[in-house]
């Protein structure tokens, strides 16, 4: 499908795309006149038709006029694309359920029947559709958003506020001390693919001391930062769980370095941050660690899609918060999140990790796996004394 925008133009898709959905929704109008009332998952599915035609008609209206930078519109492809995925998809559906004319009463009796059973689809592409509908409405408030997040002063009030510690210090030092390759058995692997691409997921490295986690995933958050780069609608966050540093031990100071973080990528500050802010005494007052997993959560659903990297996990001072933290991200189901965390193996985090991890998203760092990256890096030291 995106090559298919790509040949035709994403204005001729939009307009397209726009008369399809305008047909499937003239159906559902036509269906409900006849019926009097329809099943409630259609009467969702129509309501968020119209939603989606405006939408795609702003986005439009934008890039005619000149306002769409051409990494955003690069961006906009695959949201398009899906949304006219997902109405071929109702459009067949709806072929299948909805009574013509000229149907019998008996034929018209079984599509009734089928059309109730039908319903799960329907809710899937709606839900799909409004994803899809978030997305646009994403790029389009970028297209206008005037926010400067290094320079606003309420966003630097607010950075202020929450004093988070810089995690940049350490991915740089760890950047430092990388050789020239390092890590690219996992960038290449089937399991990182899946990590980005997939939709609420959630990737554990563990190992022993001494496996080279914190190159490996100062090695993936490189490759994260240029994967997001050129979309405004793909975020990263990272924090680095560091035993010499008592503020990169604490749970909550990794919650606040997030947020800030993610706030510093968004086109308006986000509603749940000003808030918080704001029943705090403009930060007078400090928040509860609850009510920031709370605007974490609000945040990210902010985004097309975030990517979160947290290194070193049992270089916190409190584990059991840490753990209970992760189960509850785990637990918000997000498919905008994509997480992934780095550890030595140790009971608690064992414990609590593989309660919320898929097997195939769990990945012990094998001593074939990393040998050479420890050999090129003893290699490079014996090499600079």
């Amino acid at each position: 499908m995106a090559e298919a925008i790509a040949v035709i133009g994403l204005v001729a898709s939009i307009v397209q795309l726009v008369d399809f959905s305008s047909m499937v929704l003239h159906r559902l109008e036509e269906f409900q006149a006849g019926l009097g009332e329809i099943p409630r998952s259609f009467q969702h599915i129509k309501a968020e038709l119209p939603v989606l035609r405006d939408t795609l008609q702003q986005t439009r209206e934008a890039i005619e006029a000149g306002s769409v930078r051409n990494k955003t519109e690069k961006a906009l492809i695959p949201a398009i694309g899906g949304c006219a995925e997902q109405i071929g998809l109702l459009d067949n559906l709806l072929a299948k359920v909805l009574p013509v004319r000229t149907d019998s009463r008996l034929i018209k009796g079984k599509k009734a029947i089928l059309s109730l059973q039908k319903e799960a689809e329907i809710e899937k592409i709606t839900k799909t559709l409004r994803s899809y509908v978030g997305t646009l409405t994403f790029y389009y408030a970028s297209i206008s958003s005037r926010l400067q997040p290094l320079t606003d002063a309420k966003l630097t009030q607010i950075r202020q506020w929450l004093s988070p510690p810089n995690p940049s210090h350490n991915y740089q030092k760890a950047l430092r001390q990388r050789q020239v390759g390092t890590g690219s058995w996992f960038l290449e692997s089937n399991e990182y693919a899946a990590w980005k691409r997939d939709p609420a997921s959630l990737l554990w490295l563990h190992g022993i001391p001494g496996s080279g986690k914190t190159i490996l995933s100062s090695t993936i958050l490189e490759n994260v930062l240029q994967y997001c780069a050129d979309d405004p609608g793909r975020v990263v966050a990272y924090f680095y769980f560091d035993f010499n540093n008592p503020e990169k031990r604490s749970p909550e100071l990794m919650i606040r370095s997030l947020i800030c973080e993610l706030a510093q990528q968004c086109v308006k500050i986000p509603t749940s941050l000003e808030h918080l802010f704001s029943s705090c005494e403009n930060g007078q007052r400090q928040p509860p660690l609850d009510s920031l997993l709370e605007v974490l959560h609000h945040t990210i659903l902010e985004f097309p899609q975030s990517y979160i990297v947290l290194d070193a996990l049992d270089e916190c001072i409190d584990c059991a918060e840490l753990t209970a933290i992760l189960e509850r991200m785990a637990g918000w189901k997000l498919d905008k999140l994509h997480l992934l965390v780095t550890s030595r193996t140790t009971h608690n985090i064992r414990r609590s990790l593989e309660s919320i991890v898929d097997t195939q998203h769990n990945i012990c760092l094998q001593k074939e796996l990393v040998d050479r990256d420890i050999l090129a890096y003893v290699r490079q030291t014996l090499s600079n004394e």
